[in-house]
């Protein structure tokens, strides 16, 4: 009689192979899925921290409007290296005075050369932490109706403008700097009219 090879053992070879080319395949899927899961967490992440250094930046434009018309008050700035409310650190003491300059305001090449600003938030740390820096400039327009002579004082350091005969339009550029070299700048203008400003607090 002749004998048939064994068709069980046969079948058991096949089953080993198909069996680890399925465990292949679902390594795979599984590398992906956590690849993309990671992905998606970093962007996440990202988009975080993109929102904080936003929301920082612009929550900062109200503090600095109060800030520049304390500093309008007082015809020749602050006092040198003044801190306003324990917070802000002003480093140009009569910015109120500045000039719109679209170059004013250069992205800090590293963190040891930072770039020349008005006022820093908040005070006593160092650059490399977490901050923001403030830059501004403005020019004086006449009001509808009015005569030139009324912005005249304001073209220099004088203050004899009649009240609302002129506003000066400042631009406030407020640059922050997060964690991870996160960045936003928030550029808003701030209107001030003239002969409104209150007490000088320098």
């Amino acid at each position: 009689m002749q004998q048939h090879p064994d068709r069980k053992q046969g079948q058991h070879g096949s089953a080993m192979v198909l069996a680890l080319f399925i465990l292949s395949i679902l390594t795979v899927v599984g590398l992906l899925a956590a690849r993309t899961t990671t992905t998606e967490v970093q962007m996440a992440t990202n988009e975080m921290r993109h929102r904080q250094t936003f929301y920082t930046a612009e929550g900062v434009a109200e503090l600095v409007s109060e800030i520049l018309e304390q500093n309008i008050a007082c015809p020749n700035g602050f006092v040198e290296n003044s801190e306003r409310g324990g917070l802000v650190q002003v480093e140009t003491p009569d910015f109120w005075k500045n000039k719109p300059d679209p170059g004013q305001m250069t992205a800090e090449d590293n963190h040891n050369n930072p770039p020349a600003r008005d006022m820093r938030i908040p005070i006593g740390i160092d650059d490399s932490e977490p901050h923001t820096n403030v830059f501004i400039g403005g020019a004086p327009e006449l009001s509808i109706g009015n005569a030139l002579q009324t912005a005249a004082g304001y073209g220099g350091t004088g203050r004899s403008a009649a009240k609302h005969g002129a506003h000066i339009v400042y631009d406030q550029i407020i640059q922050h700097r997060g964690y991870f070299n996160a960045e936003a700048i928030v550029k808003i203008q701030w209107r001030h009219v003239i002969g409104t400003e209150g007490t000088c607090s320098p």
